[in-house]
């Protein structure tokens, strides 16, 4: 003998009824309906925002040391760069008898500062300033304990 099935007695029939007793209505969905309450939404966000807000004051109270320095975001504990020591002499170009014309050859005047801080260099050395202008001189050498500053707008070119 052989059962035939019918609809009231196959498996997805009996599946359906049992997803039907779950509904609160009697509405035959295939799938459940979760519609969050506002309580609900609410308790979340307070949550949320309190965490977060606990996250961002540990992260400001661990980078600083109870200063302002916490408000540095990614503050990495890197030693400072020291500032650059300033020459204790500084010369002009011009006190050697330079010229920025752009005809006078100055060659002699940077090779005189250059000897002039050359005698300086068991003293910290010196700076040569190289006012605005245009500053023509054929090459020459530079020594140690030196620093060569040239102003903005100053050009120099080989004769």
């Amino acid at each position: 003998m052989v059962e035939t099935s019918t609809p009231t007695s196959s498996q997805s029939c009996r599946w359906r009824r049992w997803w039907a007793s779950l509904s609160p209505s009697n509405h035959h969905h295939h799938h459940r309906r979760w519609v969050p309450s506002a309580a609900f939404c609410s308790t979340h966000k307070t949550l949320l925002t309190a965490v977060c807000l606990a996250f961002f004051l540990t992260v400001l109270y661990w980078q600083g040391d109870g200063t302002a320095a916490g408000l540095l975001i990614f503050h990495r504990g890197l030693p400072l760069r020291q500032l650059p020591k300033l020459r204790p002499f500084t010369f002009n170009l011009t006190d050697f008898g330079g010229v920025g014309d752009g005809v006078t050859l100055n060659t002699e005047a940077f090779e005189r500062a250059v000897i002039a801080i050359s005698r300086l260099g068991k003293k910290g050395g010196g700076q040569l300033n190289v006012p605005p202008g245009n500053w023509l001189t054929a090459p020459f050498n530079l020594t140690s304990h030196m620093t060569l500053f040239l102003a903005e707008g100053c050009c120099y070119s080989r004769h």
